[in-house]
C-alpha cells in the first residue's frame, strides 16, 4: 500500500462517484458486522468480504469486481493505495464457478429493529391488520409461507389447510399439519399490542369477521370486507419486500440489491438465529423485540 496512480475525485462521473459510496457504506457494514476495522485497509478482510458477496447474492461477476473497485477507490481517497495487480488480492470472482456466483442468495435475516420498523410501515385499516398478524406470526413462529397462508381459524378444517390456530389466555397455539409431521408453535402474549402476534391476530379475525375456514384471505377492492378465498402464499414475498423499501431498510443498497436479500424465507432465517435447544424460538425473539 503507497500513494499511487489511479483515478482521482475529479476524474470520476457522479453516478460512479455514488456508486463508490455505496460499496463503502456496504463493505464498512459488513466489517462492523463481523468485528473487523475498515483502517488500515486489509488484503484478507477485502477478499472475504467478497468471497462472502459473491456466495449470499445474485450479483453478476461484473457487479462484484465493481464492489471491489469502489472499496479500492475509497481506500485511495484515504491516503491507502492498494496494488491489486502486486499484493496478494486474489480475484475471488473468477476464482469461484460461474454457477457459485449466480446460485439463488441465502436470505438475510430480519432483525427485531428492522421487523419493528417494518410493522410501523402498514396501516390500521383492515389489510393493514391481515398484513400485521401475517408477517408477526411468521416472525415469532418462524412459518414457512405455505404454512402462514394455509391456517384455518377453527378445528373443522378445509381441505387446503395445513393447520389451525387455538387461543388461550396468554398465548396462542399454532399447529402445522405437513405431509410428513405434525408441529406445534406456541406464540406467547407481547407487552406491546402494536407488536403482539396473539393481538394481531385477534384483530384481524374480529374485524374482518372471521370465525371459520382461512385465517388469512383476501379483501375487497375497496379494503372494507374480508373476503372467502384464502390469499396466494406469493403476497408474503411480496409484503415483505414492499415493507422492506419504505421502512428505509439497508437504504445503503440500491433497490434491486435490497429486494434480493428479503423474502419470505427471510422471517424463518430470523427464527432460527435465535432458536434454542428446547426450540422456544417464540420466548426469544419476544425478549429481543421487547415485544
Amino acid at each position: 500500500m503507497n500513494q499511487g496512480m489511479g483515478p482521482t475525485e475529479s476524474t470520476i462521473s457522479e453516478h460512479t462517484r455514488k456508486a463508490y459510496a455505496t460499496d463503502w457504506a456496504h463493505y464498512t457494514r459488513w466489517c462492523r458486522l463481523n468485528g473487523h476495522p475498515t483502517l488500515p485497509p486489509s488484503v484478507a478482510h477485502i477478499e472475504n468480504y467478497l468471497t462472502d458477496l459473491s456466495r449470499s447474492s445474485q450479483l453478476a461477476s461484473s457487479s462484484l469486481r465493481r464492489r471491489r473497485a469502489g472499496i479500492v477507490w475509497n481506500y485511495r481517497q484515504r491516503g491507502f493505495d492498494l496494488e491489486i495487480q502486486s499484493t496478494p488480492l486474489p480475484d475471488t470472482v473468477t476464482a469461484l464457478p460461474t454457477h457459485q456466483v449466480q446460485r439463488p442468495a441465502t436470505k438475510e435475516a430480519i432483525t427485531p429493529q428492522e421487523m419493528r420498523a417494518m410493522l410501523a410501515t402498514l396501516p390500521y385499516d383492515l389489510r393493514g391488520l391481515r398484513d400485521r398478524a401475517m408477517l408477526l406470526v411468521g416472525y415469532i413462529g418462524g412459518l414457512r409461507r405455505s404454512e402462514i397462508i394455509g391456517l384455518d381459524a377453527s378445528p373443522d378444517r378445509s381441505d387446503d389447510s395445513m393447520g389451525g390456530l387455538e387461543f388461550r389466555d396468554n398465548f396462542l397455539r399454532v399447529t402445522i399439519e405437513a405431509r410428513t409431521e405434525v408441529r406445534t408453535v406456541t406464540l406467547h402474549r407481547g407487552t406491546s399490542a402494536q407488536t403482539c402476534p396473539v393481538h394481531s391476530v385477534q384483530q384481524w379475525l374480529h374485524f374482518a369477521k372471521i370465525e371459520a375456514g382461512p385465517v388469512f384471505v383476501r379483501t375487497s377492492r375497496d379494503g372494507k370486507r374480508a373476503l372467502s378465498a384464502r390469499l396466494n402464499d406469493r403476497h408474503i414475498p411480496r409484503l415483505i419486500k414492499s415493507t422492506v423499501l419504505r421502512s428505509g431498510i439497508r437504504a445503503d443498497l440500491p433497490e434491486n440489491e435490497r429486494l434480493a436479500l428479503f423474502s419470505g424465507q427471510s422471517l424463518r432465517v430470523a427464527s432460527a438465529k435465535l432458536a434454542t435447544a428446547d426450540n422456544r424460538v417464540d420466548l426469544n425473539l419476544t425478549r429481543a423485540l421487547g415485544f
